[in-house]
């Protein structure tokens, strides 16, 4: 990962509520807060709707100890009192056709819902994108997701898609997905 970037953190970003949280990269010696954030910090409901088995420790054991920044660029929010309340990542290929083109996950505790915490973690990740040379930002959310597809368009994403049941939670039902797309404005002094 390009030094401009990791000399960006920690960086303190303020909330709706007029509290501060820190915004750094995720560490290996992070998995214990992580693992407690993801436990008690996540409802149920959103559980159901993750990509990963986020409950199960060997999953943020090899998430923690297999950094690698250039291919998934991991983030956590931490509160005032060191808990991770948020963990947000930019997944990006370094060959082929989608090179250009990254995916990014955002999930918070369901306390911080309606401050903030998801958009600032979203939008800095849509720096590091610009950053790093991404053209476009792809992100999914499940139709029964109305307050993040709301976040990902006031941000600037667009709806590209919306496929009908292609996705199922772990207790078998079914749900639309949705795609929205971002596409990055470069710097313009870098031209």
């Amino acid at each position: 990962m390009d030094e401009r970037i990791l000399k960006r953190y920690p960086k303190d970003v303020g909330l709706r509520d007029g509290g501060k949280v820190r915004l750094r990269p995720l560490k290996e010696e992070d998995l214990e807060k992580l693992y407690e954030f993801f436990l008690t910090s996540v409802t149920e409901d959103d559980h159901m709707l993750l990509r990963d088995n986020v409950k199960d420790y060997y999953v943020l054991e090899k998430w923690c100890k297999n950094i690698d920044c250039d291919r998934v660029f991991p983030i956590v929010a931490e509160a005032g009192d060191g808990r991770i309340i948020g963990n947000a990542t930019l997944h990006k290929r370094e060959f082929g056709w989608s090179r250009a083109v990254a995916k990014i996950r955002v999930v918070t505790c369901s306390e911080c819902r309606g401050m903030g915490l998801g958009t600032a973690m979203i939008r800095e990740l849509l720096d590091v994108a610009r950053l790093i040379g991404v053209e476009k930002v792809m992100a999914e959310a499940l139709s029964s997701q109305k307050g993040a597809m709301d976040a990902l368009e006031k941000l600037g994403f667009q709806k590209a898609a919306c496929i009908p049941g292609l996705a199922s939670d772990y207790m078998g039902h079914s749900h639309d997905l949705c795609i929205f797309i971002y596409t990055v404005n470069p710097e313009w002094d870098a031209f």
